[in-house]
């Protein structure tokens, strides 16, 4: 299985990859982000992402390739290149669209022994969108559960994947620690402004807790300045390092991104702050504690949407205070 490359994105295929190696199939997860924390899931085996020119060769070594193209496959996806990577791979995502789509049934029918030919099960007509109908008040870790059952064919469905903590951590162990995460990968659109962000830390601060400012390195220098000495702001080398930090802390507070996914993930509370008026968005964390803080009300204006306004930083840590205690 080939695993997209954001963060949220390849938390939801080490899901796939789980619940796939429970129900009886010798699964390897192709992820950079996933490999980056491999140490957490030893049942798992995890590969770093092939180059794009290795990338055909190591898939043919399987029976099944289940794919979700990462980003230097997307950049390159005209009609004549899906017409064929669709029919070697299953093409799974999030919103695939239906040209996607392909049965693979005959052609695995043909080629493979009939004993692991019957294995797979429903696998190979399982292509296309893991939203595959519409969903009402699911989450996204609630949808890829469905799909999984409906379109992949799978008996036996777990919501957590088995981890396994490094033994020199502790859970929650700074449990004063706020993670505050004001980043994210469509800043434009998905950010609370910088200022509320430092508001909140203020008043974290006053109410007894410790926040402390996270995003991406390539963010770092620029929220260092904008702390300017008054909150902790750490760089962290890769996911694992991130992972442990967070599994630390008390909770984290973030913006629709995927620190609050990771936090998600390994069971730390989690407040996301979302732009529409949607608690129940679909993209939101979906394991363990959370909560959405989303605006009072929105108003259109020149095509976009004023929201950042109606979310205040007091609602914010009354959000937090709902989640927080264990």
């Amino acid at each position: 299985m080939v695993s997209f490359d954001s963060l949220g994105d390849s938390l939801l295929y080490v899901l796939i990859a789980e619940n796939l190696r429970l129900n009886g199939f010798d699964i390897c997860l192709y992820s950079n982000i996933a490999y980056q924390i491999r140490a957490w899931m030893p049942q798992l085996q995890i590969m770093p992402l092939p180059s794009p020119t290795e990338l055909d060769d190591e898939l043919e070594k399987y029976d099944l390739a289940i794919v979700s193209p990462p980003q230097c496959v997307r950049e390159k996806l005209s009609d004549e290149t899906l017409n064929v990577i669709r029919k070697k791979w299953v093409l799974i995502c999030h919103k695939a669209p239906d040209s996607w789509k392909y049965d693979h049934t005959q052609r695995l029918r043909a080629n493979l022994p009939p004993e692991i030919f019957e294995q797979l099960g429903a696998l190979p007509r399982c292509s296309g969108a893991i939203r595959y109908r519409r969903f009402e008040y699911e989450n996204i870790v609630e949808i890829v559960l469905h799909y999984m059952r409906e379109k992949m064919g799978l008996k036996q469905i777990v919501k957590n994947v088995a981890l396994t903590v490094p033994a020199h951590l502790q859970y929650r162990r700074y449990e004063k620690r706020i993670i505050v995460s004001p980043d994210s990968a469509w800043p434009e659109k998905k950010d609370w402004p910088a200022s509320s962000f430092l508001q909140l830390c203020r008043l974290l601060r006053k109410r007894g807790y410790s926040p402390v400012i996270v995003v991406a390195p390539c963010n770092h220098a620029v929220w260092v300045a904008k702390a300017n000495n008054e909150f902790e702001v750490p760089v962290f080398d890769d996911i694992g390092s991130l992972a442990a930090y967070i599994y630390e802390s008390g909770a984290v507070i973030a913006n629709d991104s995927g620190n609050g996914h990771l936090a998600s993930f390994l069971g730390i509370p989690v407040v996301t702050i979302y732009r529409k008026r949607n608690r129940n968005f679909h993209w939101r964390p979906g394991w363990g504690k959370t909560t959405v803080v989303t605006p009072v009300i929105t108003l259109p204006w020149l095509g976009k949407s004023i929201w950042r306004p109606f979310i205040t930083p007091r609602r914010v840590l009354r959000h937090l205070r709902t989640i927080y205690a264990d």
